[in-house]
């Protein structure tokens, strides 16, 4: 290669090598002293990365932190400092946080979530940082212009001596100013002892750990030997729930023979309500869709218990369980606020809105409950009453032409398709609320089939609480099959309160 094309290549060279010098050194400067304040299970919480490989979790000052592999590329780890939450008291705390780390793949896709965009975000102000330094270098390089540049080579070569000073001064002065920062804090004798990290099966010896909880680590010191008892209940607690779930989950592959299978060109749907949290479930309600190979889920709302916004750890488990099926929801009464909606749609719901979709070739209605429901507190009314949306509903059911006549229509109160039903505007009406199955009820109105069912509680809920280590009532979930994006049958599926698993027989649709 020649003088002259090396002399026209080196300058862009340069500017490349100093884009992405530039570039890295600001992302990763980002990246490092990030930080986003997230909802994590039951606790308001504090991410930010690091580089030691761990996900480290900082209870406060009466737990102790907890550590774990986190298995990621470039040693990338995470801190997560546990803060705030609604709990009354601390055993009701240990048990949420116990039974949400029984099924902790919602939560732990969150925080993986987080950190990639905060990668994301810095990668981007990185480049957008070294693009600027590049442009501001190039602008002030031919604004020079080839003279001047040869002009100031020559100037800096002939007090080459005085410049060499100069810089050395400089370089002395740029190390002064950095020991000033940062030597005083490496020169000081540390007070506190470093972190011993101690194995948690070491700690509990007695108890059988599963594999997951045979990587977590437990930083020794004061709080981990007074609060022994205070993680032994809450290992006790995680290692049950995840017993009794486990054992559902595995007992629907026994009974999978029994489970009606769609033939060429039927789509099965699955329909869940009223999880009330209980996030164990859903292994249960991902293996019987799994058997029978569905492909959408039917989301008919109170997937919370007072829709608060740590409660959205109960949608971020629904995504992660069925994350290769498309969701239709509502939200139900004890969901209303609007955390729970939100986090459904960031999820890639398709929220119903009153509005006909088409998901899967089924045209869907519905819209989620009007009334707002907390834990254990009295209805408060929404813009609407049940009634009132049910003549609403109906009426936008009953004005589509017949070739595009609403296939499914759900709701969370049954009372909310009342009138939809009645005037015959939907083949298959579906809801949950009553914590019961109601049907299939099936009637005939002018001519056209209608069918109305209400799903019992999948989460197994007494009142509108369902997290545990077990089930308070049965919990059900409904498969649907289709067919041209018509119902033509439905099954049920039951996780029993003694694990055993039952299958309803299947049920067809009127034609």
């Amino acid at each position: 290669m020649t003088r002259a094309r090396l002399r026209a290549i080196a300058p862009w060279a340069s500017l490349t090598l100093l884009f992405l010098v530039t570039s890295v050194t600001v992302g990763l400067l980002g990246f490092v002293n990030d930080s986003e304040r997230v909802t994590i299970g039951a606790h308001a919480a504090t991410v930010s990365p690091t580089f030691d490989g761990y996900a480290t979790l900082d209870l406060g000052a009466v737990l102790p932190r907890l550590r774990l592999p986190a298995d990621t590329p470039a040693g990338i780890g995470i801190n997560i400092d546990i803060q705030e939450t609604d709990a009354d008291n601390l055993t009701e705390l240990l048990n949420r946080d116990a039974l949400i780390a029984s099924q902790p793949d919602g939560e732990i896709a969150k925080i993986q979530q987080v950190v990639q965009q905060m990668a994301v975000d810095n990668a981007v102000a990185g480049a957008g940082t070294g693009l600027l330094v590049v442009v501001v270098v190039a602008t002030i390089w031919t604004m020079l212009g080839r003279r001047r540049r040869r002009e100031l080579w020559e100037l800096v070569h002939s007090h080459e001596r005085r410049v060499e000073h100069r810089a050395i001064v400089v370089l002395v002065a740029m190390l002064i100013t950095i020991a000033s920062i940062f030597g005083p804090g490496q020169m000081r004798t540390a007070d506190v002892i470093p972190t011993e990290w101690r194995p948690l099966a070491k700690l509990l010896p007695e108890l059988s750990l599963d594999e997951r909880l045979k990587g977590v680590e437990v930083a020794a010191g004061f709080s981990t030997t007074g609060g022994v008892g205070v993680i032994r209940t809450a290992v006790e607690t995680y290692e049950r729930s995840t017993e009794f779930y486990g054992r559902l989950e595995e007992r629907v592959s026994r009974v999978g023979g029994r489970i009606h299978q769609a033939s060429e060109g039927e789509t099965v749907a699955l329909l869940v309500s009223d999880r009330h949290d209980n996030i164990g479930i859903d292994r249960f309600a991902a293996e019987v869709g799994k058997v029978a190979g569905a492909k959408l889920l039917i989301d008919a709302g109170d997937d919370t218990s007072s829709g608060q916004s740590w409660e959205v750890f109960s949608i971020n488990s629904l995504r992660q369980h069925f994350k290769d099926l498309k969701v239709v929801a509502v939200a139900g009464n004890h969901d209303a606020g609007g955390h729970i909606e939100d986090s459904m749609r960031k999820n890639g719901f398709t929220v119903l809105d009153s509005k006909p979709v088409e998901v899967e070739g089924i045209r869907f209605l519905g819209d989620s409950d009007p009334t707002q429901t907390g834990l254990g507190s009295a209805d408060t009314p929404g813009d609407e009453t049940t009634a009132e949306q049910s003549e609403r509903l109906a009426d936008i059911a009953c004005e589509q032409p017949d070739d595009k006549r609403i296939s499914t229509m759900v709701v969370h109160d049954p009372s909310s398709f009342a009138d939809t039903a009645a005037r015959g505007c939907a083949t298959l009406l579906v809801s949950g609320h009553l914590h019961r199955q109601v049907g299939p009820e099936h009637k005939v109105v002018d001519g056209r089939p209608v069918t109305t069912y209400t799903n019992g509680t999948t989460g197994g809920a007494a009142y509108a609480f369902a997290l545990g280590y077990t089930l308070r009532r049965p919990g059900e979930v409904t498969l649907i099959t289709y067919a041209d994006g018509k119902p033509i049958g439905l099954q049920t599926v039951t996780a029993q309160i003694d694990g055993d698993v039952g299958v309803g027989a299947y049920s067809p649709l009127p034609s």
